[in-house]
């Protein structure tokens, strides 16, 4: 079972990854996705350090953070309304996402990240959810 978590984990981790729209060239062949984004990740390293994306790539990585956010409090709110029929179900389901993002980004990936991408990271997921539960208790 702890297996299967995991290939999970690195399925949806990587979807970014896989689905890179940039082309880059390596050893003289035009590639995208998964190649072309190892590619740029490890030209950003070696033009800004280990574990620095650059800007452009913290922004594409943060551009999926976002819809998996947006993807979360939709798929939150119709599973406590169908299934609980509770706004405080609602509220229990964000508040767990948070803390799991916040165990996920700065104790799961604290050596394979910088601290400031794991805010970055965490602000991203985290802000779309209490802008949300804002709006929804106003």
């Amino acid at each position: 079972m702890r297996k299967l978590f995991f290939q999970l984990y690195d399925f949806i981790e990587t979807i970014p990854d896989r689905l890179y729209p940039f082309a880059n060239e390596i050893e003289g062949q035009w590639v995208r996705g998964r190649r072309s984004y190892l590619n740029a990740l490890n030209n950003a390293f070696e033009t800004y350090g280990p574990q620095r994306f650059g800007y452009k790539l913290t922004f594409y990585r943060a551009t999926f953070h976002f819809l998996g956010a947006v993807l979360f409090i939709v798929f939150a709110t119709l599973l406590s309304q169908k299934f609980f029929g509770s706004d405080t179900a609602l509220y229990v389901l964000m508040a767990t996402a948070i803390v799991a993002l916040f165990i996920q980004e700065f104790h799961l990936q604290k050596h394979s990240q910088s601290r400031k991408k794991g805010v970055i990271d965490w602000l991203t997921w985290v802000v779309p959810m209490v802008v949300y539960i804002s709006i929804q208790t106003f």
